[in-house]
């Protein structure tokens, strides 16, 4: 087996494109003397003399000439292995699964035709990752998550998206007179609980120890996802997702907490009333995107997370929320730096926003 350096390939390659050192070291930017020095070797590990001098340059010896087109071809596909990865939306195949829970809907709806519009051939795939979510990202089963964060391992990055916070959802048929006054009457009416996870998955979701620690979005059930502002007993009913929390509070007396952007943008809103909680009860809930350190760099993940912040960009401009913090930046491992919303009465559309106090 012959060992031989790479760089001498080169060498070898362009004084057979050339046939002439001088030419050839131009193009390398080495000195004549060094090619030369080069061409010695090669001959030296090569068994042969390669190039023979004649008054026009240098011409290539049979040995050479049967070495030439395998070699122009091997270096070509090195040089393919090791160059760096392009990414072109307009012309890519590819296909991205993202992990998103359904608190993402209306924000996947705006990714989808951001995403088509500048790659049309692209293929998305969004699932709701259970149990192990850090497995997922480790074995490359998803390239992106959607949710809220608490603890991040170090080899996970994590950039925050936006703010969002529990509000009350009663329906707007109710006459003021029959409306909850405060955030204490809220808590005495008939309240709609949400658990999103199947029964099967809770029990083995607590059996499973995942290192990235998850807070739940929608999860509003047995035990209230924000102790600070839902101190109550259990719900008079559980349903499986906040749009139908939301159908129910639309047509009954009932009341429901539901992350206040996701109730800013169901269907119906007209049919429902959005009412804050106090500010001693207010807690936020910051939602990130997720990735694995190993795919930062690749341009087909940069341009998904692009994708994904103008998304949100758009999700803001249609919806008009209440001010929230600036973007936070790209961060790896669980510190998360956050910041309240400042809560205030809004009139927006069609929906009725109440603030308590």
């Amino acid at each position: 087996m012959v060992d031989i350096d790479f760089n001498l390939l080169r060498v070898f390659e362009l004084l057979y494109e050339e046939g002439n050192v001088t030419r050839a070291a131009a193009r390398l930017c080495l000195t004549q003397s060094a090619v030369s020095h080069a061409l010695a070797r090669l001959r030296i590990v090569l068994e042969d003399p390669l190039f023979v001098r004649i008054p026009s340059g240098l011409q290539p010896t049979e040995r050479a000439h049967q070495l030439a087109p395998r070699l122009r071809v091997a270096l070509a596909e090195i040089r393919s292995v090791v160059a760096a990865p392009v990414f072109d939306p307009a012309t890519t195949s590819r296909r991205f699964t993202i992990s998103a829970g359904s608190y993402f809907s209306t924000l996947i709806v705006r990714l989808i035709t951001l995403a088509r519009r500048s790659a049309p051939g692209i293929s998305l795939q969004i699932v709701n990752i259970g149990a192990n979510l850090t497995q997922a990202l480790d074995q490359q089963e998803i390239d992106l998550a959607l949710g809220g964060f608490d603890r991040i391992p170090a080899r996970f990055r994590s950039e925050w998206l936006l703010q969002d916070e529990l509000a009350w959802v009663i329906g707007s048929h109710h006459p003021p007179s029959k409306q909850p006054s405060d955030h204490e009457a809220f808590l005495t009416w008939p309240f709609v609980g949400i658990v999103s996870t199947p029964l099967g998955e809770r029990s083995r979701e607590r059996l499973t120890r995942d290192d990235i620690q998850r807070r739940a979005i929608l999860d509003v059930g047995d035990v209230a996802a924000s102790p600070a502002s839902a101190r109550r007993g259990p719900p008079s009913l559980l349903v499986c997702d906040a749009p139908t929390a939301m159908a129910i509070t639309a047509v009954t007396d009932m009341v429901a907490l539901v992350p206040r952007r996701y109730a800013e943008t169901w269907p119906n809103s007209a049919q429902i009333r959005i009412v804050d909680l106090p500010k001693d009860r207010a807690e936020a809930i910051d939602v990130s995107m997720l990735w694995h350190n190993r795919v930062h760099e690749d341009p087909g993940s940069q341009w998904l997370r692009s994708m994904i912040r103008e998304a949100v960009k758009l999700h803001f401009e249609t919806t008009q929320p209440r001010a929230f913090p600036a973007n936070k930046g790209v961060y790896g491992g669980a510190r998360m730096n956050t910041k309240k919303p400042a809560v205030r009465s809004r009139r927006d559309r069609n929906k009725v926003v109440v603030k308590l106090r």
